[in-house]
């Protein structure tokens, strides 16, 4: 194996491992008490493993030549760098959580142009867009930030995530299969 198939292998392997732990960490956090520190400290290290995971999966479809798809990843690294700064030591901020939604919806509407994903899993992408819109909305309306579009919308952020990796180890899988 030489460095460059080395650094690809490495390159899917983070990012699925990171995808994987932001959606644990966030189970984890999601059955702590609402706005307790174990529950902040629990979704600041789940979107940390986002933002590593958004950057190295960008890295990857450039390489695949899907540079729309590799600029939609960064902007999904923003998105989840929203998410992060959101959450200070005490507590979570409504008004900084809620314009995640800004940067998500082009990140996801680019993910249309990636061919390494099936469609069914490109139009998924437009589901946690929705449920985001639903939660901006709500709260410019004065309703609750904490409710069921926004615990929907990351569960669905988050398992089209892991299921982005899973596509992007697949292509790995199938370039590095070499005829004997």
């Amino acid at each position: 194996m030489n460095k460059s198939e080395f650094e690809n292998r490495s390159l899917v392997y983070i990012i699925a491992i990171s995808y994987s732990l932001n959606l644990l960490f966030s189970l984890f956090g999601f059955c702590c008490n609402e706005n307790t520190t174990e529950q902040i400290l629990f979704f600041q290290i789940g979107n940390a493993f986002a933002i590593s995971a958004a950057v190295m999966a960008a890295r990857y479809t450039g390489l695949r030549g899907q540079h729309v798809a590799a600029s939609a990843y960064i902007l999904l690294g923003i998105t989840h760098g929203i998410s992060l700064a959101a959450l200070s030591r005490a507590s979570i901020s409504v008004d900084r959580g809620m314009t995640m939604v800004m940067p998500m919806i082009p990140a996801l509407v680019c993910m249309f142009w990636c061919s390494l994903y099936p469609k069914w899993l490109r139009y998924a992408g437009m589901i946690p867009s929705l449920l985001f819109v639903i939660v901006y909305i709500n709260v410019l309306q004065g309703q609750t930030y904490f409710d069921w579009p926004l615990q929907l919308g990351y569960a669905t952020l988050q398992i089209i995530e892991v299921l982005w990796a899973l596509y992007l180890w697949k292509d790995w899988k199938q370039l590095s299969i070499r005829p004997a």
